[in-house]
């Protein structure tokens, strides 16, 4: 959505300064077979100690996992929040059985409540969004998605210090992120909605102009709202506030028509 020409106020609940997203069509279908075991959620943990696995097991129990996460992100995708925040947690349900590798266990549930975050996010409950995706940064540090999700979330409950540190953390993560066009290391779909890097570093712009750190004396400094719009404009030479507001609208309005017209 277009940054509000009240953006310097103080007062109500506000949303990202990004665009309004559509969701892509579904990225990934799946067998009949494993959608009605999502839906039915996953097996009985087995009984006794130890998993008795081996390797070849473990091996096709992570694909399973992370065979269910394309699935889930496709009833995201279809605008189905509320099922999609069941398939996720069913997913994170499913992990708690994986006895192979705790890293990629974590990756896996991290991703399952990048996705039950991002839904919560979409129904506007901003409490329950900002739980999942502390839940899912906290156990893959790495997941740039869920630090994006994450500083629109702090952005709309208006706490833009924490913004600030979320956004920075996207572009530290992944200074090429894309929401539309991310997946495993195996290739699997994990797109959702149309948020990239520049609408973080609009983000950014935003957080810093509500803390009032419009300029720096220093250009080099990037933790100012018009150094972010010189790295989204190439150039740009800060004249007063409300210039600086009127340029960050406009580039907001550009990344919405560039969105409408097929992202």
């Amino acid at each position: 959505m277009p940054l509000s020409s009240r953006c310097g106020q103080r007062g109500g609940r506000r949303s990202p300064p990004w665009p309004a997203t559509r969701p892509i069509t579904a990225i990934a279908t799946a067998p009949a077979t494993l959608k009605d075991e999502m839906a039915d959620g996953p097996p009985p943990r087995p009984r006794g100690g130890g998993s008795g696995r081996g390797p070849q097991e473990l091996n096709k129990h992570e694909d399973r996992l992370r065979d269910r996460l394309p699935v889930d992100w496709g009833n995201y995708n279809g605008g189905g929040y509320q099922e999609a925040v069941e398939f996720f947690a069913n997913t994170l349900q499913e992990a708690d059985t994986f006895e192979g590798s705790e890293a990629i266990l974590n990756e896996i549930k991290s991703e399952a409540h990048n996705g039950i975050a991002w839904s919560y996010f979409r129904l506007q409950d901003l409490e329950s969004a900002w739980n999942s995706f502390q839940q899912a940064t906290r156990l893959n540090r790495r997941n740039a998605d869920a630090w994006a999700g994450w500083a629109g979330v702090a952005l709309a409950s208006q706490r833009y210090n924490d913004t600030a540190q979320f956004a920075n953390q996207v572009l530290e993560s992944n200074l090429d992120y894309n929401s539309a066009f991310r997946s495993d290391e195996s290739a699997r779909a994990l797109g959702h909605d149309r948020v990239d890097s520049r609408h973080i570093r609009l983000t950014l712009a935003e957080a810093y102009f509500q803390l009032g750190r419009y300029s720096a004396i220093d250009r080099a400094d990037p933790n100012n709202a018009a150094a972010q719009v010189r790295l989204l404009r190439g150039s740009y030479n800060y004249r007063d506030p409300g210039h600086l507001l009127a340029e960050m609208s406009a580039i907001s309005l550009e990344l919405q028509q560039e969105t409408s017209s097929g992202f």
